[in-house]
């Protein structure tokens, strides 16, 4: 990689990490935050993104009461208001300062963030079948909405508010949805890794290289095992596309070969060493 490609981004990193640290405030759960919960994850309304309604199985679970599951919020003022359902401890291990570090970095309030705190992590299918969106999915929003954000898995949630967070922003709208992803996709791997760098340059490049075995893991994964060739395969926009994204820009070299060692399979976006 230039050097000098990533220096916007670690100028903007060095930036946020000397901003005063933000304070969540805890508050009591209102009729309204229970309202909307269960609004969006209505089954009469099924979302294409959140295809397996891991939503639900959360309200279910609450409802029921099963598996210490609760309803919590919170607000980082300025910013946004979090209306969380899920166990304590999920609400607890959530990166809350990793998350206000990643408002602050995109700098726009969002009216609402719901938070169904599911634990099923990102797997790939049994091999041959097709990669979809329950398998890859945690998140959505609406293109340059900032009325919402849904996130309805506990695995690397700050790493999926800043993508949507990106959307929200009207980052990239008018490209054609799978380049749209691809390339939102691109940006978040860059920010959250320049984030968590805190703008040194040193500390960037050491989890950048981290970052980028593990894209290449599951790039040649999705395509032994999977056939996973170009755009009208659905993990090209998140996981390929992304991929020969970050090539075309010159943020990561082609890989002439993958090492599959030591390597977790997953399909989560962020290698466990990083987050």
């Amino acid at each position: 990689m230039y050097s000098h490609l990533v220096e916007p981004f670690l100028t903007m990193a060095e930036s946020v990490s000397t901003l005063p640290e933000l304070r969540w405030i805890d508050d009591s759960v209102s009729t309204t935050d229970i309202q909307l919960l269960e609004s969006e994850a209505n089954p009469s309304s099924p979302s294409n993104i959140d295809t397996a309604n891991f939503r639900q199985e959360m309200i279910d679970a609450w409802k029921q009461k099963r598996d210490g599951v609760s309803v919590f919020s919170r607000e980082l003022p300025g910013y946004t208001r979090v209306v969380a359902i899920g166990t304590r401890e999920s609400f607890k291990n959530t990166d809350w300062a990793l998350w206000a570090r990643c408002f602050q970095a995109i700098g726009q309030p969002i009216g609402y963030v719901l938070y169904y705190m599911n634990t099923t992590p990102r797997l790939y299918p049994p091999v041959g079948q097709l990669v979809e969106a329950k398998n890859i999915n945690g998140g959505y929003s609406y293109i340059c909405s900032q009325t919402k954000i849904i996130i309805y898995r506990f695995e690397e949630s700050a790493r999926v508010l800043l993508h949507e967070l990106l959307h929200t922003a009207c980052f990239d709208k008018d490209l054609p949805v799978e380049d749209l992803e691809a390339s939102t996709e691109a940006w978040t791997e860059l920010l959250i890794v320049a984030l968590l760098s805190k703008g040194s340059h040193r500390r960037f490049m050491t989890l950048w290289n981290k970052q980028t075995k593990w894209i290449e893991v599951q790039v040649d994964t999705l395509k032994r095992e999977y056939g996973v060739k170009d755009r009208r395969d659905y993990s090209w926009r998140y996981i390929t596309g992304k991929y020969e994204l970050l090539i075309a820009k010159g943020f990561i070299k082609p890989a002439k070969s993958v090492s599959m060692a030591n390597v977790e399979r997953s399909l989560r976006f962020v290698s466990p060493e990083l987050l």
